[in-house]
């Protein structure tokens, strides 16, 4: 039987919400349910809200809001 390896951590790419630019982040995958943070941009410099959330298959899912939304 082979076992799943499981990583710690990731980097993720998310488009910023304002300029449309890609952008990446270094995610902690050891943090369990929903994770919702503020990124800037690094073009724009403009505050994305970032929800990343993992599912039962290990499936890491992104998402970028508009600061204000």
């Amino acid at each position: 039987m082979m076992e799943k390896m499981h990583t710690t951590d990731e980097d993720i790419v998310w488009t910023c919400q304002y300029c449309g630019e890609a952008n990446s982040v270094w995610i902690d995958l050891t943090v369990e349910g929903k994770q919702d943070f503020i990124e800037e941009c690094s073009i724009c410099c403009r505050p994305n809200r970032i929800i990343v959330s993992v599912d039962e298959g290990d499936n890491i899912f992104i998402e970028s809001r508009q600061h204000d939304e």
